[in-house]
């Protein structure tokens, strides 16, 4: 909630210590009473290095109720993220994908989309600084593909971008660029048919699709094969597991295309109830 909502209780109830890396990012949503800018290891260190042995530790009770919990949290989402059924949804997919990111940390990680974007952060830990690169405060769609051209392009190093499809579709055109000069991306779109979810209907009742859904069963693909790059079509976690590791290993311009269960997604964070309400037009009665 970037220190709002209900989380926080009532504003300015709450004070807060941002550690962050870009110091731009400081009171973009709250304000910072102490702005560290510096990456969290170093500037964590530096405040255990100025705490000293003075410093009381907080009570054993409190430490051990939240080690609890995460325990409890690790426990619960384990069998999720392990799940190799078909078709896939987003825990089960980003599982796979965690296993690939956790066997190659040297690899850049590039992430966008609405849920696509909100589990992954959640699901795909980091092994080495700087490798995770997504819209960060500041929602934006379109971001992937050139961040992933640029992050192979500076880095030498293999690229996995996490796409949603509504995502993909922003720039999803790159895919020449990164076949015409061979760069060692591999693009993976989670394709659930839709925005959210690829089964809503069209609410004026007409004939034509609702807004939110997309051409079913697309493949994302056949487009990279257009340009001579590989495509790969995956409908279970562990056929992505296998697909992703041979493109991240080749170096070679892979789109996977990875069927996501069309009911599997949700609204993010309700954003839908900020719209404003109309009524729908109807013609006279005759």
């Amino acid at each position: 909630s970037h220190g709002k909502g209900k989380t926080w209780g009532e504003p300015g109830s709450k004070t807060f210590i941002q550690i962050d890396i870009e110091p731009r990012e400081m009171d973009s949503n709250v304000a910072i009473v102490a702005p560290l800018v510096g990456d969290i290891g170093s500037c964590v260190s530096a405040l255990t290095a100025g705490m000293a042995k003075g410093w009381t530790p907080p009570p054993a009770e409190w430490t051990g109720a939240v080690s609890a919990r995460r325990e409890a949290n690790i426990a619960k989402m384990a069998p999720k993220l392990m799940s190799n059924a078909s078709p896939m949804n987003f825990h089960g997919a980003l599982g796979a994908l965690r296993r690939v990111v956790q066997e190659r940390p040297e690899a850049l990680l590039v992430n966008e989309g609405a849920n696509t974007l909100d589990l992954a952060r959640g699901i795909i830990d980091m092994h080495q600084p700087r490798k995770r690169l997504d819209v960060g405060t500041w929602g934006v769609m379109g971001i992937g593909m050139g961040f992933a051209v640029a992050a192979a392009v500076e880095s030498g190093k293999p690229v996995l971008a996490v796409e949603g499809d509504s995502a993909f579709g922003f720039s999803g055109m790159e895919v020449e660029t990164i076949c015409r000069y061979n760069l060692p991306v591999c693009i993976v779109v989670f394709n659930n048919n839709g925005i959210y979810k690829g089964t809503d209907v069209n609410p004026t009742g007409g004939s034509d699709p609702s807004p939110m859904v997309f051409v079913p069963d697309s493949r994302y693909d056949k487009m990279m094969e257009a340009f001579g790059g590989a495509g790969v079509n995956v409908t279970t976690p562990d056929e992505l597991y296998r697909a992703v590791s041979a493109a991240m290993d080749s170096g070679r311009p892979t789109l996977i295309n990875a069927v996501i269960d069309p009911n599997a997604g949700s609204e993010s964070g309700n954003i839908g109830s900020l719209n404003p309400t109309s009524a729908v037009r109807k013609g006279p009665k005759t």
